[in-house]
């Protein structure tokens, strides 16, 4: 049985921006920060600057859903404190279904394109992200939409509420 270290989820397809980092940082204080998405996991140019963003006196991983399964499951987290950043919420599936517990997905920044639809100032989202954002509050997970800890939280039911989706 391995040790769940996670201390939050954030959805945000900029992964690691400054300010973000920093004030999540404060706010969470992870001891890693892991972000995990299989394309950028492969782009060293990419990886170099993200890296540049991280507070001093933290860890960064920056992996594919498989490594970081992986990680997780031979205990390489253990004794820390894991912040989570990922692209898309379907990254949170595959670690959910494979034992990997989250308290908590914030949805920080999600682009918005011909099919998504504006559910809040940051946060635009498509059906299948919709639906599967429900899977995992179906799991008894809590889905907050926060850019910054000093934001107010909207709950991602109500961001969603009346909202059509393509």
């Amino acid at each position: 049985e391995f040790i769940m270290t996670v201390v939050e989820a954030r959805v945000d397809q900029r992964l690691i921006h400054g300010i973000v980092v920093n004030q999540w940082n404060s706010k969470l204080n992870p001891k890693r920060f892991m972000i995990i998405d299989d394309i950028v996991s492969n782009q060293p140019e990419i990886k170099n600057s993200m890296r540049m963003a991280k507070p001093s006196g933290k860890s960064m991983s920056i992996i594919d859903t498989q490594k970081a399964i992986a990680n997780f499951k031979n205990g390489n987290y253990d004794k820390q404190d894991v912040f989570i950043i990922v692209k898309e919420p379907s990254t949170l599936l595959k670690l959910l279904d494979n034992g990997i517990s989250i308290p908590r997905v914030n949805l920080g920044i999600v682009f918005a394109d011909d099919v998504r639809t504006n559910v809040s100032k940051f946060v635009n989202l498509n059906q299948s992200e919709v639906n599967e954002l429900k899977k995992i509050e179906e799991r008894r997970i809590p889905i907050i939409i926060q850019y910054i800890p000093d934001d107010s939280v909207i709950v991602f039911e109500k961001a969603i509420e009346n909202k059509k989706f393509k």
